[in-house]
């Protein structure tokens, strides 16, 4: 039986759970303190709610201290769970998203949570001027600046602890966010107002960064149910913004044909890489993780076991692969075979150039000219730069690996098979991705049969015209 006890301006709430072993009574507490303006009757009729559930709580093993703040317990969940546990990019974007989570909710006790104080965060996200996102435009010749010598951009990013895609967008001029140009200042030892032209954005968190929000909160809140300090994820029966059916950019046949014709002309380190993605479909950061090691030219097979990413801080790193199912042996084309082979002939070439200078780590696959692992976004930006100069739709690297599933189901091949191909955990993750491609395929399948008209309705029917004729009648 629960007994309530006056506290200050709120109640203490104890349960009894029996003796330990010593013979000490074991007892677990909660405070509620009541909200202004509520009359003794709703007091007491809460404080009897609440002593009821807290009770029910402690039997079901569910109070483990459910009084922690939000932001107390998100904290906790960082340092004991995901530090350990997750990969390094998922830790960053959840401590960002958390900054505005705490702001919304980090002050609120954990039994308090309620998918009503959910629901309410992921509306507030999308009301015009919540995001006051800020850019920032260099005013600088900021090439000149961080010099054209080797290795000088690669150093200036160490030193400001912000990525070289990031510093090429501001040499561009184009926009980069404030952080970011707050480093940049700050190692060029000009204020940022002098470096920089600041702007402040209003619109409306996207609905994409909703849903990220929204992962991150059910993250946290699936663990305080598992580690016993509520019994249900407030997140779980919460609104969230509808994303639309977005449909992945690809090359048509032709355009993917022009693609690999145009790189014949371009250096072989750029040329690799591009027509191996295209014609493996590999993930980007598994593409630049390929080590020889995992390569059997023999056997046209290749095997993803590990990722290369990069974090600011952390540099260029090592990493698992997605999923369980994105760590897999493939079979590779004749054409893949082919391109590897022409570029380990080059690499093998630098390397007995370049001796004791060559920077190889692990054996991987595509490096730069020095044998060092590939920064990710280089070959981001320097295909966006070749598709650019070269007339073709707009696609990026990522679409490589659209097309490549695309032709695929457009060949005819099963579900099952391009799934695996792509490492989906699930056959429908690659069925909604590829809808477009699979209803394509369908109605191309659908054709086969129009071999029968001339035996089901007559040698007419395969008139187009008079088809359309019959359904008219039919319709009328």
């Amino acid at each position: 039986m629960a007994t309530i006890q006056k506290q200050g301006k709120g109640y203490k709430i104890t349960v009894s759970q029996g003796y330990d072993y010593t013979g000490k009574r074991i007892r677990q507490y909660m405070t509620w303190v009541p909200e202004p303006g509520m009359t003794e009757r709703q007091i007491k009729k809460e404080l009897e709610r609440r002593a009821v559930l807290f009770e029910e709580q402690v039997k079901t093993g569910a109070s483990a201290n459910a009084n922690i703040r939000f932001a107390d317990f998100s904290a906790k969940y960082m340092a004991e769970y995901a530090q350990l546990y997750l990969k390094p990019k998922t830790v960053r974007t959840y401590t960002e998203n958390l900054v505005r989570i705490n702001q919304a909710m980090g002050h609120i006790r954990l039994c308090d949570l309620r998918t009503a104080h959910v629901n309410s965060f992921y509306r507030n996200l999308q009301e015009s001027g919540v995001r006051n996102r800020v850019t920032a435009v260099c005013k600088l010749d900021l090439r000149a600046r961080i010099g054209t010598q080797r290795g000088a951009l690669s150093a200036f990013s160490r030193k400001a602890g912000v990525s070289r895609a990031t510093i090429n967008q501001a040499i561009e001029g184009k926009p980069v966010n404030k952080n970011s140009a707050d480093a940049i200042a700050a190692v060029l030892d000009i204020s940022l107002n002098k470096a920089f032209t600041v702007t402040t954005h209003g619109e409306p968190i996207a609905p994409a960064s909703v849903i990220s929000y929204h992962r991150t909160l059910s993250s946290i809140l699936s663990r305080a149910v598992k580690w016993g300090y509520i019994q249900s994820n407030p997140a779980d029966a919460a609104e969230k913004p509808a994303l639309g059916r977005r449909e992945a950019a690809y090359l048509e046949e032709a355009d993917a044909r022009r693609l690999l014709e145009l790189l014949q002309e371009e250096p072989i380190r750029w040329r690799a890489v591009i027509t191996f993605d295209l014609l493996s479909g590999l993930r980007r950061a598994e593409l630049l993780g390929l080590r020889w090691q995992d390569v059997d030219l023999d056997a046209h097979t290749i095997t993803i076991r590990q990722t290369s990413n990069y974090l600011p801080g952390m540099g260029v790193y090592v990493g698992a692969p997605k999923t369980d199912s994105s760590a897999r042996p493939l079979p590779i084309s004749t054409a893949a075979v082919m391109i590897l082979l022409e570029y380990k002939r080059w690499q093998d070439a630098q390397r007995e150039k370049l001796g004791d200078a060559w920077e190889d780590q692990d054996g991987r696959v595509f490096t730069t000219d020095m044998g060092a692992p590939i920064f990710p976004d280089s070959v981001t930006q320097w295909f966006s730069a070749f598709v650019a100069r070269n007339g073709l739709p707009k696609v990026t690297v990522h679409s490589l690996r659209h097309t490549y599933a695309s032709l695929m189901i457009a060949d005819g091949t099963p579900l099952v098979v391009v799934s695996r191909q792509l490492g989906h955990a699930q056959t429908s993750t690659t069925a909604n991705i590829y809808a477009h491609a699979i209803a394509s395929a369908q109605a191309r399948a659908m054709q086969t049969f129009d071999r029968f008209n001339d035996i089901v309705a007559g040698q007419a029917t395969a008139d187009p015209a008079e088809l359309e004729n019959k359904k008219k009648a039919a319709r009328e």
